[in-house]
């Protein structure tokens, strides 16, 4: 008859098992379990819905629409998910954004007159500043959309040219880790 003493050893080595042959899994079951998806836009300092995105079209870049539409086609030809155009119903948000580059606008006004301000001759000073700084890598996120908006981060990877040229795209990586996720839970 085996001690409680000898089962010690052996319930360590069942509970280290996964860690010590292939680690964990990085790829939240929540991924290979949803069904139903919403694509948005990441601007950094705020989530767009591609429905937003319509009614507000200076916002979003010509780069950042082709790369939603290519990763829209990609979900369509993979058949795991499908998109809903309202975020609200979707267990997933999966949010694209394009590299881009720093920018600053400013200006100052000092003396002068508004146009329907203060009478002429009397002083206005005033300024206005702007600053956008983002990444040059593209970037691809997943996030749990309970309550119809970017929840819990579940997976995300950046890379330059992430959503165009010959190599692998971010949503080929992204397809690869759920896909190997569903085959070892």
């Amino acid at each position: 008859m085996l001690k409680p003493a000898s089962l010690v050893p052996a319930a360590m080595l069942v509970l280290l098992a996964p860690t010590l042959y292939g680690g964990t899994n990085k790829v939240p079951a929540r991924l290979t379990q949803a069904r139903y998806v919403a694509l948005a836009y990441d601007l950094g300092d705020v989530m767009l819905s591609e429905a937003e995105a319509v009614s507000k079209p200076g916002r979003v870049t010509p780069e950042a629409r082709e790369a939603l539409n290519g990763v829209r086609d990609l979900i369509e030809k993979w058949g795991r998910y499908v998109i809903t155009i309202r975020p609200a119903q979707a267990e997933l948000l999966i949010a694209v954004r394009t590299g881009g580059r720093a920018s600053l606008d400013a200006g100052v006004r000092i003396g002068g007159r508004r146009p329907g301000s203060a009478a002429a001759g009397s002083a206005a000073t005033g300024s206005s500043y702007g600053l956008e700084v983002s990444s040059t890598g593209d970037m691809l996120s997943v996030y749990d959309a309970s309550g119809g908006g970017a929840g819990a981060p579940l997976w995300r990877e950046q890379r330059p040219g992430g959503f165009s040229g010959s190599a692998p795209t971010l949503f080929d990586d992204f397809k690869a880790d759920v896909e190997g996720a569903a085959k070892h839970p």
